[in-house]
């Protein structure tokens, strides 16, 4: 049996012996290979696995704003400035006066002279007689002689607030001022507040004219 080949079983792999050339069979040469297969994954299923952490906000809870009531304050009007309660009121109406009559005196000069602002200057006296009128009216009416005042002319289209007009402000509470009190503030400054009203009317009367 020389020169044949011939075949030796062993445990290990079968050798094939073809002269003096060794093979080893084809599927023992042939490594082993494990192919890892993965399962298809849709976007579902990562989102799925995705872990979720979930968040909690805390709320608090605010309570409502209640608006705050604004509460006017006088100044005291039997003051330790130890004058008599008329004097304290027309200290004041005497300041009114002032500005209006200085407001009526440039109406008065800008309409002589045929300004542009004529017609604004006569508008800011009528405003500051209006003030003057409606404090002086506060101050002075009586229970039922509210008609009386507007008759006169003196705080003709001023007086309370009747939530169109402006708001009038005064710094004594008139419903504390005596009626002795307003009796000798009327008499005291009530002409003077008249003839300014009239020469604030004969001055509007005039410009209207022209």
């Amino acid at each position: 049996m020389s020169g044949l080949a011939h075949i030796r079983p062993t445990r290990s792999t079968p050798l094939l012996r073809l002269g003096n050339q060794s093979l080893r069979p084809h599927h023992a040469i042939r490594p082993s290979t494990q192919r890892l297969q993965l399962a298809p994954r849709t976007l579902y299923n990562l989102t799925s696995t995705t872990t979720k952490v979930r968040t909690t906000t805390k709320t608090t809870s605010i309570p409502p704003i209640t608006p705050q009531t604004t509460i006017r304050t006088y100044a005291v009007l039997k003051g330790s400035t130890g004058k008599a309660e008329a004097d304290l009121l027309i200290e004041e109406l005497q300041e009114l006066y002032e500005i209006a009559k200085d407001e009526f005196e440039i109406a008065t000069e800008s309409t002589d002279t045929g300004t542009i602002y004529a017609a604004s200057d006569r508008e800011s006296a009528r405003d500051a007689l209006n003030q003057l009128s409606a404090v002086y009216h506060l101050y002075t009416a009586r229970p039922g002689e509210v008609e009386n005042e507007k008759d006169n002319g003196v705080g003709a289209g001023a007086g309370e607030d009747d939530g169109d007009g402006p708001i009038i402000e005064t710094n004594y509470n008139p419903a504390d001022v005596p009626r002795g009190v307003k009796d000798e503030v009327r008499r005291r400054v009530g002409q003077r507040i008249r003839e300014l009203k009239n020469a604030v009317e004969l001055l509007e009367e005039r410009a209207h004219a022209e």
